[in-house]
């Protein structure tokens, strides 16, 4: 994976094999220590993940090479990528992954199933590289950029939008989503505390309902060998309750998922659970995690067990499991669905931020 970046735009063309210095958008000072590529391939990103994993700390799950690979081969096989690169004097210090079409640029990844977006940049070189992509991006020959969906926090709202205004360019914000998350306490018994009367009652009631109807056994698949031997349980239960499930889960969707449960379980990132009850299984979540946070993908049940609660229970216990993993939060992903706040989530909002670059610079 230690490919040279390939520079091209956007219809194809070869850029000068040279390092490609942009110029600021304030001026004509040339940028001193950061130089911007352009590259179809994704390798890079794959030596920025194995070098300098730190620099994805705090960044969206769906920005990383594996996420990116797994969406990439499957849903995105027919999407052009454009990948741009901030360097520094120290080596590759970020990057903006983009596809493009009819000269807009959208994050690389489909909002149908990535939850929100955002560009991965080094702390404290964040207003270079930026400068640095946004020159990337005219010289691959996008004319706006269309960034969604985007957390509050997220380097595109806290820096890219004031420097973009600055320098005059139009911007456009709107809220469009939310996101729902909770920070984990450090104990099962404080996480119960925390939840309303109610709905710490109803929890209780309802395990004890799910106790009494037969043996319960929670299981957390992660290796690469359990996924390929339960893959089949997780599709039948995600498409057994719902019919927009099961339309949703066509043969390309059921490729990525597959494509995706299989290199995350290789990243140790792979948390697949199954609620048991009575010898079968009941319930199924697809959950992922980063080492500090589990993230509650998309999940399933069996509606033959739905007078015990089998799919909202499944949720509580992978709850429980990221507590007693030490994890320091719990994200429900996007879309407001009322069990959400019941379990303790609160509301992120995610924005669509467009930005059109006409007016930039050229690059001297």
């Amino acid at each position: 994976m230690d490919g040279k970046p390939v520079h091209r735009n956007a219809n194809g063309r070869t850029a000068d094999e040279s390092i490609l210095r942009t110029q600021t958008v304030f001026g004509e000072n040339l940028l001193s220590n950061e130089s911007m590529f352009l590259t179809e391939t994704m390798d890079p990103l794959w030596n920025l993940w194995r070098d300098r994993r730190a620099l994805f700390t705090g960044r969206p799950l769906f920005v990383t090479p594996p996420w990116l690979h797994a969406w990439k081969t499957t849903l995105g096989r027919d999407a052009p990528l454009c990948i741009l690169l901030a360097h520094e004097t120290e080596g590759l210090s970020g990057f903006c992954p983009l596809t493009v079409r009819d000269d807009v640029g959208f994050f690389a990844g489909d909002p149908q199933v990535c939850d929100y977006f955002d560009v991965v940049v080094a702390p404290g070189g964040e207003q270079a590289a930026l400068q640095a992509f946004l020159q990337g991006a005219r010289l691959a020959g996008i004319r706006s950029l269309d960034l969604f969906p985007v957390r509050p926090e997220a380097t595109v709202l806290t820096h890219w939008v004031p420097l973009c205004r600055v320098a005059g360019l139009p911007v456009s914000v709107e809220r469009t989503d939310v996101t729902v998350e909770m920070p984990l306490p450090r104990t099962w018994d404080e996480y119960l505390l925390g939840l309303s009367g109610k709905q710490r009652h109803e929890v209780r009631r309802k395990m004890r309902r799910l106790e009494e109807a037969g043996p319960v056994r929670f299981r957390v698949v992660t290796t690469p060998t359990e996924t390929e031997e339960t893959l089949g349980d997780f599709f039948r239960l995600f498409q057994s309750n719902r019919d927009d499930k099961a339309r949703f889960l066509t043969p390309s969707v059921r490729a990525y998922l597959e494509s995706l449960c299989r290199i995350m379980s290789r990243e140790g990132m792979l948390r697949l659970s199954f609620l048991h009850v009575n010898g079968s299984a009941a319930a199924s979540a697809l959950c992922f995690d980063d080492g500090r946070t589990v993230f509650l993908y998309n999940n399933g049940y069996d509606a033959a067990f739905a007078q015990v609660s089998v799919g909202l229970m499944n949720t509580v216990y992978t709850i429980k499991d990221a507590v007693e993993q030490g994890r320091t939060r719990y994200e429900f992903l996007r879309g407001d669905e009322n069990y959400k706040f019941r379990l303790g989530g609160r509301e992120v909002p995610l924005y669509r931020v467009t930005i059109a670059l006409d007016s930039l610079s050229p690059i001297a």
